[in-house]
């Protein structure tokens, strides 16, 4: 079995998402029940709106990006695709495309399905990229970077 995702996929996905709600969504939740004499700055109501707000924005950015990162691991017949809840094996010849985009600071590969699987037609993953090279070649799996012309 080869990993082609990284390992920054468990922090990415899980530790920091769940950190920063759990410690942000306790700080608001201070603020609401704070005392506006012991903690005036704290138990302002503009204070409490912009605090409810921060965490919230922070919700959505996780869910729009984080969250929808996926383990992907590869043997020699199938491709396993993990939400580290549930894990799903698909045939290799099943996958259209991968295609790897460049941000600021990570990678994210799109692999997409030639039909529906159980995550959709594209699944998000955060390359490990020798191992991902050496499974395009070896099986034969289209791999480009974003832009590049098919």
């Amino acid at each position: 079995m080869n990993r082609l995702s990284s390992n920054w996929t468990l922090m990415l996905k899980l530790f920091i998402p769940i950190f920063w709600i759990v410690f942000f969504g306790a700080f608001v939740v201070a603020a609401y029940t704070a005392n506006s004499i012991e903690a005036p700055q704290i138990a302002n109501s503009t204070f409490r709106l912009q605090s409810t707000i921060f965490v919230l924005v922070g919700i959505v950015f996780f869910a729009l990006t984080f969250f929808r990162l996926k383990r992907v691991d590869a043997d020699d017949k199938y491709i396993y695709i993990s939400n580290y809840f549930k894990t799903y094996r698909y045939p290799i010849d099943t996958i259209e495309k991968i295609v790897v985009y460049n941000h600021l600071v990570l990678k994210a590969a799109h692999l997409r399905f030639k039909g529906k699987s159980s995550f959709g037609k594209k699944v998000i993953f955060i390359p490990f990229m020798e191992n991902l090279k050496e499974f395009a070649e070896k099986h034969d799996v289209s791999l480009r970077k974003y832009g590049e012309d098919e």
